[in-house]
């Protein structure tokens, strides 16, 4: 049995570009402006497992949907998993950029899940996630991408960029 996918993402439009089938009119948006300021962007090129799934052993009782009577369930728990609209790699940066038009439910619990992944790993430094909402909220991101690339090449480390 294969992973499901999320069929629908809120008032979302589908939309083909470039041969890529984005799920959204914010994700083609971002696409386009990371392709226009010389990014390569990927689109969802990976899948994370942010929980692990398991054959539970304990019994675990629960209603048929049928009969309405209680049937053993010990099915096996399926992986939590995320996967972020967009991935670059830019002067040695590890870039994840998450379009978000409308939050499902599921969205901060994942998220937040991810985000402890990302946590524990090793190069745990060279990340860098992106929320972003609108066009400006995506400009700005740019803007701080390429400083962090800036302040790498002057070899200033963890270098956090403020506007002022």
């Amino acid at each position: 049995m294969g992973k499901a996918e999320n069929k629908k993402v809120i008032n979302a439009t589908p939309t083909e570009y470039n041969g890529i089938k984005f799920k959204s009119l914010i994700e083609v948006m971002v696409y386009k402006t990371l392709l226009q300021y010389g990014f390569e962007p990927q689109y969802e090129p990976i899948t994370y497992i942010i929980w692990s799934g398991f054959r539970p052993t304990i019994p675990f009782y629960t209603r048929n949907d049928k009969t309405k009577q209680q049937i053993l369930n010990l099915r096996k728990l399926v992986d939590v998993t995320y996967t972020p609209d967009f991935y670059i790699e830019y002067e040695g940066l590890k870039i994840i950029i998450e379009a978000k038009g409308f939050e499902n439910d599921i969205w901060p619990y994942k998220f937040k899940m991810f985000r402890h992944l990302l946590e524990q790993q090793p190069d745990k430094d060279k990340y860098l996630i992106f929320e972003i909402f609108t066009k400006k909220q995506l400009l700005e991101a740019i803007e701080i991408i390429k400083s962090y690339g800036a302040s790498r090449e002057n070899k200033i480390p963890n270098q956090v960029p403020t506007k002022g």
